[in-house]
């Protein structure tokens, strides 16, 4: 009687310990759907699971849109960007891992291409151009999301956030936006 008492408590110690499924999986990727068809934008991203409710990752995002390099062409927006890196630190605001809201803070590292109109004088005569040049920056944000996962381990995000460029703000964009609607596959 004492045995099958004593194997009763460890089976429900043993089975109460144990995680989910989906906890047990500490890595993911996805692709930002969204951005894919509005904007020419491509995407990708990489989660890791440190703790309970912590995870860690990366973002990089790429940009290829002719409507936007048609529109820096004529001139109805002065800069052009070419890519982002962003890397993030995430907190889980749901007790849930299948289906959760998330608070995240982020940086990003970005490029691309600016153009003004400057007046240059030569031999006592002005005239003004149009100059291309290079910028590069740095922004800090915070973003707000949601995830669910599909049979543990297809996830569907909803990300919407926005930072600020710290350092070269004459060239480059003052906000740097994070918007995604994200499909992954967590391993």
């Amino acid at each position: 009687m004492k045995k099958i008492l004593l194997l009763l408590l460890l089976t429900s110690f043993f089975s109460n310990a144990q995680e989910s499924p989906i906890s047990l999986k500490k890595n993911e990727v996805r692709i930002d759907v969204l951005s894919i068809i509005t904007s020419g934008k491509f995407g990708v991203s990489y989660e890791r699971f440190l703790k309970k409710d912590f995870s860690v990752g990366v973002s990089a995002s790429f940009f290829n849109s002719k409507t936007t390099e048609e529109d820096f062409d004529a001139g109805f927006r002065n800069n052009l960007p070419s890519y982002e890196v962003n890397p993030y630190v995430r907190y889980a605001l749901s007790k849930s891992k299948s289906r959760y809201y998330f608070a995240e803070i982020f940086a990003s590292a970005n490029d691309g291409d600016f153009k003004e109109v400057v007046r240059l004088i030569d031999n006592n005569v002005g005239y003004y151009t149009t100059q291309k040049s290079k910028y590069s920056d740095f922004a800090l944000g915070g973003s707000l999301g949601y995830k669910m996962y599909f049979k543990e381990k297809i996830a569907l995000e909803l990300l919407v956030g926005f930072g600020k460029n710290l350092f070269n703000t004459d060239k480059s964009p003052d906000i740097v936006s994070r918007v995604g609607l994200n499909l992954g596959y967590r391993f």
